[in-house]
Parts: C-alpha cells; sequence; structure tokens
C-alpha cells in the first residue's frame, strides 16, 4: 500500500499521481506557413464590416502597412452603422478582432482594427 492507502502498482510507481503525466511546451506553436504577403485578414475584415454595415457605401476602409507582417484597418463610417459595428459593450468588434486575428495570425501576421466616426 502507499502513502494514502490505496494499493500500489507493480511497477513502483504512484497510483494516483496529479498533473497530465506527460511534459506539455507552453512555448508558442512554431508558425509553418509564414506569408507575409498574404491578405487572407484583411479581406474577411472586409467582407464582414461591409456585410454588418448593410450598406456598402456608409463604410471606408483604410489599410495601413507599418511593419512587415502588420497591418492596421481603420473603419470610418457613418454614426448610424457605429452602433451596430461596435455592439453592445463593445461585443460585436471584439468578436470581429479576435476572428481577424486567429486568421492573420495563421499567416504570421497582425491585424489591428480601429473604428472612427466619418468626418462630415
Amino acid at each position: 500500500m502507499d502513502e494514502t492507502g490505496r494499493p500500489a502498482k507493480r511497477d513502483g510507481s504512484k497510483p494516483y499521481k496529479k498533473g497530465r503525466g506527460r511534459f506539455i511546451s507552453k512555448g508558442r506553436r512554431l508558425q509553418q506557413n509564414v506569408n507575409l504577403d498574404s491578405t487572407a485578414a484583411e479581406d474577411l475584415a472586409e467582407y464582414i464590416i461591409t456585410i454588418l454595415a448593410r450598406d456598402p457605401n456608409a463604410v471606408q476602409i483604410t489599410r495601413d502597412s507599418f511593419a512587415p507582417g502588420r497591418t492596421k484597418l481603420t473603419i470610418s463610417c457613418d454614426p448610424n452603422v457605429t452602433g451596430r459595428l461596435i455592439g453592445k459593450d463593445g461585443k460585436t468588434i471584439t468578436a470581429i478582432r479576435q476572428v481577424v486575428r486567429a486568421v492573420a495570425g495563421r499567416y504570421g501576421k497582425r491585424v489591428d482594427l480601429e473604428v472612427a466616426l466619418a468626418n462630415e
């Protein structure tokens, strides 16, 4: 019997060991397909935003690339559309950012979204 009063295994190991038992790396996963020229994340963001806006003419999207693999999308829209894009407590824009960052991460990029009111 072991110290907990349970029967011991025949190989001498502890029968009820806490934890996962194997070492799992907490480091970042290696990116195999790094393609800094891909615009898949930016195109996805533009598609989602124009669908949510319901009027493609009410939204202007500007792409600013300021480092290799780093892009900033600035969304200028009417005040009526801004509320629809941001959502209640910012949940909609947060979800869009998460999806776009996940897609961009597959290509080794970083895409940031910024919502601004259109200057009238």
